[in-house]
């Protein structure tokens, strides 16, 4: 029950932002899975008050076999996860079932939708998944036309009910059916699903570069943003991304953890060797905090507080979490220490807390900060 909550608590989230890959599309692609269900709904109910003339028996097949892959769906998600790769297949299949499902009992109804499965994997960036969603559509294609042909309302069965013309099928105004297609399979093949394939891969080709195109201009937009949240000397985030970051509604009770750092003697570099020493001394304490915090998985970030200041935050953080980092932080700066010909050292402290404190849990890490560099000091 508590996964089934956490899922529809990131797939309702009204700005979801993750670092893992393919996470807020599989979170969206999962948004329009919903909505099609509940259109799927609607039309369902609207065909049972006779506003639809389609056949009820063949609805309500198609309708409870939706459901059923709807809930198995949303099972193997839970124990797959959204943040787990073959989670993207895992909706594309979906879509494509769904949509061959809905295909083939409202078939003539839902003809375009076959190509939901090659607008959905659009979403992803995988070249892969595209081919899988195109393969897929292809196999849908061949499968609803003809079991949509045989037991559902089908467009086909308007064509393929005779092999006459018109005028050998009317008399005086009457309609007649008097042949049936003896062979139907080839005749069902040549003329909707050889056709309709090769549209598919027309749209499978135009939906890529569409998307390459949209893709393109992101990942653009996405550098722009990216490179004024960062800061250049130390290739950390900037005090104005941490500032928006703490903006961002986060969950109040969630554990937190900020380690807090400040260069030691960086007044004596500047004025005995140089601002430039100065400045590759504050590079050079910031490139051991970028290295902690690339070897964790807690999806830490770190960023240049002030001139000669950093902090680092870490998701679910506990105090045992925090001095782990400190104990890494300081074995890495230890061969560096020894062999600089400048002094390169810094204070440090950390405080935990929940989010919701996340201000004042800062403010307590720069105080231990200070403590820690008065100890030096002395």
């Amino acid at each position: 029950m508590q996964t089934l909550k956490l899922l529809f608590s990131k797939i309702t989230d009204d700005n979801p932002i993750y670092e893992k890959k393919d996470v807020v599309e599989n979170i969206f692609v999962f948004r329009i899975l919903l909505i099609w269900h509940l259109l799927y709904t609607f039309v369902f109910i609207l065909n049972c008050l006779n506003i639809f003339i389609v056949d009820n028996n063949i609805f309500v097949k198609g309708y409870i076999l939706s459901c059923i892959l709807l809930l198995v769906f949303i099972v193997l998600l839970m124990i797959v996860g959204l943040e787990q790769a073959c989670a993207k297949y895992l909706c594309i299949s979906e879509a494509g079932f769904l949509v061959m499902i809905t295909c083939s009992s409202l078939t003539y109804h839902m003809i375009i939708a076959v190509m939901l499965p090659i607008v959905i994997a659009g979403v992803y960036s995988s070249k892969h998944l595209s081919r899988f969603a195109l393969a897929f559509s292809i196999f849908n294609i061949a499968l609803s036309t003809y079991v949509g042909y045989y037991f559902g309302v089908c467009d086909a069965n308007m064509v393929l009910l005779t092999a006459t013309s018109l005028e050998h099928l009317q008399k005086d105004g009457v309609f007649l059916l008097n042949e049936v297609n003896k062979n139907p399979g080839f005749t069902l093949f040549m003329y909707y699903v050889f056709p309709r394939s090769l549209i598919a891969t027309g749209f499978y080709s135009v939906s890529n570069g569409v998307n390459k195109m949209l893709r393109r201009t992101m990942e653009k937009a996405h550098r722009i943003k990216r490179e004024a949240a960062m800061d250049d000397m130390t290739g950390l985030y900037n005090k104005n991304k941490l500032l928006d970051d703490l903006e961002k509604p986060k969950e109040p009770d969630r554990k937190v953890a900020v380690i807090y750092w400040d260069v030691n003697e960086l007044k004596f570099v500047n004025d005995t060797y140089g601002h430039e020493k100065g400045d590759r001394l504050i590079a050079r304490i910031a490139g051991t905090i970028r290295l902690v915090a690339a070897n964790d998985n807690y999806n830490v970030r770190t960023y240049r507080y002030g001139g000669d200041e950093f902090i680092m935050i870490i998701p679910d953080g506990t105090e045992d979490d925090a001095l782990s980092f400190i104990e890494r932080w300081n074995k890495i700066m230890e061969p560096i220490q020894k062999d600089s010909k400048i002094p390169i050292s810094a204070s440090v402290g950390y405080a935990c807390g929940r989010y919701a404190d996340i201000n004042k849990i800062i403010c307590e890490a720069d105080e231990k900060m200070y403590e820690n560099k008065r100890v030096r000091r002395e």
